[in-house]
């Protein structure tokens, strides 16, 4: 729904890199309709760019879209000049904690050098924007949950230690120059646009071409255990990365997730029953660096942000395939 009449909550233009992606183009959506001026940036891979969601917004007259890499601190140096942003949501990433392990060069150079690059124009701005960064559960490793942002991170993988990397870069500007740059800590976001290599989207493709599905988990003696994740709808993280935007200071760390764990299973089993399918599912083993379960415990971001999520896995899978059923991987 768009919503007409809206006093902006933010003083000033926002920013949103990775605005392509999955969770950075239902991001540009909901600032829009939340009345703000936004500056679109990035550059998707064909097959997961939402671009033309984003043209058919209403709010597209308050909508400046660039498509460029923000690899180069020139290059967002000279952004930040053009449009003045008072906020940057930085989503920009290659993101994926299981494929990482493949190409470790590709996650860690390009993760790094991106919100370097983000952080050092913001530093050089006059006056420097609040930068977001948006890292990853990830980053708590083979901790037992339910995670806390105090926990001591222990990456495990290139994608992991990539947004680690970008958390310490955060507080390194926020300590060293004054930067404001809160940090989200995002667990297993879901639901419409989903990219490709994620669980909702694997199903469900495999599922329209009438193949079984696998569900990771780990033998623990005999017995094989499904995964557990703390599934959030995107809508629920896009408005706890708002209030992130609105409220957060300095270097502070917030945990974006629903704060329960779901097996994968039941995920397998609401997806088949939502498209009226009855296919076999097998078993397949985590790898190494994969935690068999993981889920947060939410409480600063419901305390301090005042955020709840909303949207729980029932709900989740069926709005997912409602997308599905009216063309969405198609688009």
């Amino acid at each position: 729904m768009f919503f007409t009449g809206v006093v902006s909550l933010f003083c000033g233009l926002m920013l949103v890199t990775g605005a392509f992606g999955f969770i950075g183009s239902h991001l540009v959506e909901r600032l829009l309709e939340k009345g703000e001026d936004v500056v679109a940036v990035g550059i998707a891979p064909p097959r997961e760019d939402n671009t033309g969601y984003l043209l058919k917004n209403r709010g597209l007259g308050r909508l400046h879209i660039v498509k460029e890499d923000v690899g180069s601190v020139q290059s967002v140096k000279s952004l930040f000049r053009s449009y003045q942003p008072s906020v940057v949501f930085h989503l920009a990433a290659i993101a994926s904690h299981r494929l990482s392990k493949q190409d470790p060069y590709m996650y860690l150079h390009n993760n790094y050098n991106t919100v370097l690059a983000v952080l050092e124009a913001a530093r050089a701005t006059e006056p420097s924007p609040k930068v977001v960064f948006t890292s990853s559960s990830s980053v708590y490793g083979d901790n037992s949950p339910p995670l806390k942002e105090d926990m001591e991170p222990r990456p495990k993988g290139p994608y992991a230690l990539s947004k680690l990397m970008g958390e310490q870069l955060c507080m390194l500007y926020s300590q060293e120059h004054g930067l404001e740059c809160p940090i989200i800590r995002y667990f297993n976001v879901v639901g419409e646009r989903c990219r490709g290599n994620i669980v909702f989207r694997i199903f469900a493709e495999r599922i329209l071409r009438g193949e079984f599905l696998e569900v990771a988990g780990r033998h623990v003696g005999s017995v094989f255990k499904p995964a557990e994740r703390d599934f959030t709808y995107v809508a629920d993280a896009v408005e706890g990365t708002i209030l992130v935007g609105e409220k957060a200071g300095g270097c502070e760390v917030f945990n974006i997730g629903f704060g329960r764990p779901v097996s994968v299973m039941q995920v397998a089993e609401l997806m088949l029953k939502g498209f009226g399918k009855n296919l076999p599912i097998i078993n397949r083993e985590l790898l190494p660096h994969e935690s068999l379960v993981s889920y947060c415990d939410n409480t600063k971001a419901r305390e301090k942000l005042g955020w709840k999520p909303r949207v729980d896995i029932g709900e989740m899978v069926a709005r997912f395939v409602i997308w599905v059923k009216d063309g969405g991987l198609t688009v």
